[in-house]
């Protein structure tokens, strides 16, 4: 019976793909990666929300609650409930230098604004390599969730049905497909949620079982961590590739700004993800992974109907987020690293990285590569770095490219380094470090080139 809902809820996400494509605009680059600025609001609410509703979000907030209880929960909510007024602040300012510049990318914002390709280049491989673990990550969720299913399917071809079916979605209709397959996906994980923390309260003994125990005393260096970690993830959250190129598929600023007041709602999975997560940790469930928490109470508490519809929102999940970060890295490749190429050019040339980036990150997730894990560790400590260059475009500042980039490269290898080396001065997040040395280097270049404001 799970197998038979699964496969209605892929049916209908194709089904939205095709639909995507029926809906595009004009045959350009600018469709292609942005939708050509036309995507109304809802489209834009659903699609810009992914981050929040992604495989790594429901796995991993249940793990995380499953491992370290409510501590954990503190942070994760922390950072996602914060990067909303900071959202409020600078997606429609983004959205503003986006239209102004002609962009499409966040490679476009630094040549257009500061009149650098070499700037253009060393922004846009900073986010090409910081964004490379992220497709492994959603495979491995992928794989992590069709396992609790007990289907007899190798890891290997769930890994290449995914990156088939991702590859399908984006040559059918660019980002125009994850913007309507998030609309199913978001409204299947609302309901497997809901569903499935209620089941969970409910089996578990009702409110009494979740009264809050006295917390143990924290030391001061892990507060100062989760603090930092907080504010770094907040402010990066909000200005990866995708979530700027998600800005700029927008009608209008008002639209995106009117978005961001409304995006608070989506906290409401947490207290049904915390229940579920509580439910396997009291009933002393055997966890063969960690990975597995969220499915493993899924699969106790509701029917088997019910279960492949989770499964099918959560791989749906998965494969909206990779689709996501295929369409940030291949335009970054095509139009801003590969300078030069025709329209044409930069649709096919990004249609191959993508290729080439979905195999890749098909068999690290397989089991043919462990290098991609570690580099997830340093996803926002990378993407952090761009925030002073960008924060100077959007204030309209003219500081010399040369010290924006220099500041970009100190500050990656100072978050780099730290972290390679497992130091973190007074219990502060090493990206944070990075981007204060990384803030210094533009100041200085922005007094030197008397650019700064007075």
């Amino acid at each position: 019976m799970e197998f038979l809902s699964f496969g209605l809820v892929i049916a209908a996400s194709v089904a939205l793909a095709v639909y995507a494509r029926v809906r595009r605009g004009s045959d350009n680059a600018r469709d292609f990666f942005v939708a050509s600025g036309q995507l109304g609001g809802v489209l834009v609410f659903f699609l810009t929300i992914g981050e929040t509703y992604s495989i790594g979000s429901v796995l991993g907030f249940s793990t995380g609650v499953y491992l370290h209880g409510a501590a954990f929960a503190g942070w994760f909510m922390g950072y996602i409930l914060l990067s909303y007024p900071v959202g409020f602040v600078l997606a429609p300012l983004l959205w503003q230098l986006g239209r102004r510049t002609g962009s499409m990318t966040l490679a476009d914002i630094f040549r257009a604004h500061f009149g650098s390709r070499l700037l253009e280049i060393v922004v846009a491989a900073n986010a090409v390599t910081f964004l490379l673990p992220l497709g492994q990550m959603q495979f491995t969720g992928l794989i992590s969730v069709m396992r609790s299913l007990h289907w007899h399917v190798t890891p290997a071809v769930l890994a290449g049905a995914g990156a088939g079916m991702t590859f399908g979605w984006v040559a059918l209709a660019g980002v125009r497909a994850p913007a309507y397959v998030s609309v199913l996906k978001d409204v299947l994980l609302v309901l497997a949620i809901v569903a499935g923390g209620s089941a969970a309260l409910l089996a578990t003994g009702l409110p009494v079982a979740y009264l809050p125990m006295p917390a143990a005393a924290v030391p001061v260096r892990q507060d100062m961590f989760v603090v930092s970690t907080i504010l770094l993830q907040s402010l990066g959250l909000c200005i990866t590739p995708q979530a700027v190129a998600f800005v700029f598929t927008a009608r209008s600023a008002r639209m995106v700004r009117r978005n961001q007041i409304l995006m608070p709602l989506y906290m409401l999975m947490f207290p049904f993800l915390y229940m579920i997560a509580e439910f396997v940790r009291k009933r002393g469930l055997a966890v063969s992974s960690a990975n597995d928490v969220f499915m493993l109470g899924v699969t106790t508490t509701l029917p088997p109907w019910m279960q492949g519809i989770v499964a099918g929102g959560c791989a749906v999940s998965a494969l909206v987020i990779l689709a996501g970060v295929c369409l940030a890295i291949g335009p970054l490749v095509s139009r801003n690293m590969l300078h030069g190429l025709s329209d044409r050019g930069q649709r096919v040339g990004a249609q191959v990285v993508i290729g080439v980036y979905l195999l890749v990150s098909a068999a690290g997730a397989a089991g043919l590569g462990s290098v991609m894990v570690t580099l997830n560790n340093l996803y926002y400590l990378g993407m952090i770095q761009i925030a002073p260059g960008l924060l100077a475009a959007l204030c309209g500042w003219r500081i010399p490219p040369l010290g924006i980039a220099a500041g970009l490269v100190a500050g990656d290898g100072l978050a780099v380094g730290l972290y390679w080396a497992g130091l973190m001065p007074a219990g502060v997040n090493p990206g944070l470090i990075g981007l204060a040395a990384n803030a210094l280097i533009v100041a200085a270049a922005c007094l030197q080139g008397r650019s700064c404001p007075r």
